[in-house]
C-alpha cells in the first residue's frame, strides 16, 4: 500500500512522516496552503465598531487561528459584550484554547443548524461578523441578510490552490504506485478531479479514498469513485490508525461504507 495525503501542511506532512515511519509508504500532497486575509489588518477596528451584543461567526477553525494571532500581535483581546458562534465543534474548541472563548455550537454543523440558534431567534436587531476565507459560507449571511440583519463579511485568511504542477505531481504519483488517498476537504478532491487529465483521472479514481465525511464521501461516488472508505474524522490520528489496520490486514478494507 503506498498512501497519498491530501490535506494542507503542516497536516499533510505529519500524517505521512507517522506513516513512514511505521513502515507505510506514504507521500504528501499539500495543494492547499493559507495566508492573511485581506481583511485582517482591520480587524482590530472592525471588533470596536460593532454594538454590544453583536454576533460574531468563525466559519473554520483557521479563522479563528488567524484573527486571534493578529488580536494579540495588537495587544487586543475579544470583547466580552458580544456573542460568539462556531460552525464546528473544532472550531469552538480552537477559540476556547486560544483565548477562552465559549462559542456557541450549532446541533448540525452547517448553516442550517446554525440558523437554528438562540443567538439568531431576532435577526432583524443583529450585527453579524462572519471571519472566514476567501469566499464560502454564504447562505448563513445571505438568510440572515433576507431576515433583516446587518452582515459583514470577514476576509481573515487566504487559499491558494497548488495546481500548477499537478501534472507533473501525478505522473510522480503513478510511478511511486499510490494506491490509496487520504482527502480531507471537498475542495481539494475537486481539484484534483478538476485540473489532471482524464487519463490520470481513470487512474485516480481506481485508488481506494478515505474521506472524513458522508458530505465528500457522497461527492466522491458523484465523481465517479468506487472504493471509498469514510472514517468519520480528519485527526491524523484516526487516519493513521485506519491506514494501519488496512496495512495490517492486507489491504482488504476496499468496500464503501
Amino acid at each position: 500500500m503506498t498512501v497519498l495525503v491530501v490535506r494542507p501542511a503542516p497536516a499533510c506532512h505529519e500524517l505521512a512522516d507517522s506513516l513512514n515511519q511505521a513502515g507505510i509508504k506514504a507521500l504528501p500532497a499539500p495543494l492547499l496552503s493559507f495566508s492573511d486575509g485581506k481583511d485582517l489588518h482591520t480587524l482590530s477596528d472592525t471588533l470596536a465598531a460593532l454594538p454590544s451584543n453583536s454576533v460574531v461567526v468563525a466559519v473554520s477553525p483557521r479563522a479563528v487561528d488567524y484573527a486571534h494571532r493578529h488580536l494579540r500581535e495588537q495587544h487586543q483581546p475579544w470583547r466580552h459584550d458580544l456573542h460568539y458562534v462556531a460552525v464546528g465543534e473544532k472550531t469552538a474548541v480552537t477559540w476556547k484554547e486560544l483565548s477562552a472563548i465559549e462559542a456557541y455550537l450549532p446541533h448540525t454543523e452547517d448553516s442550517e443548524g446554525m440558523l437554528a440558534l438562540p443567538v439568531f431567534s431576532a435577526p432583524s436587531t443583529l450585527s453579524v461578523l462572519i471571519l472566514r476565507g476567501n469566499g464560502g459560507r454564504a447562505l448563513l449571511g445571505e438568510t440572515l441578510h433576507a431576515q433583516g440583519a446587518h452582515i459583514h463579511y470577514f476576509e481573515a485568511y487566504q487559499r491558494h490552490w497548488e495546481s500548477e504542477h499537478l501534472s507533473s505531481l501525478t505522473e510522480q504519483w503513478r510511478r511511486e504506485h499510490v494506491d490509496t488517498i487520504v482527502v480531507t476537504s471537498g475542495e481539494q478532491l475537486s481539484l484534483l478531479c478538476q485540473t489532471i487529465s482524464e487519463c490520470d483521472q481513470q487512474w485516480l479514481k481506481e485508488c481506494h479514498i478515505l474521506v472524513p465525511s458522508k458530505r465528500i464521501y457522497n461527492q466522491a461516488i458523484g465523481l465517479g469513485f468506487s472504493t471509498i472508505s469514510c472514517v468519520n474524522s480528519a485527526a491524523n490520528r484516526t487516519l493513521f490508525h485506519v491506514l494501519h489496520e488496512m496495512n495490517n490486514s492486507g489491504h482488504s478494507d476496499d468496500r464503501q461504507e
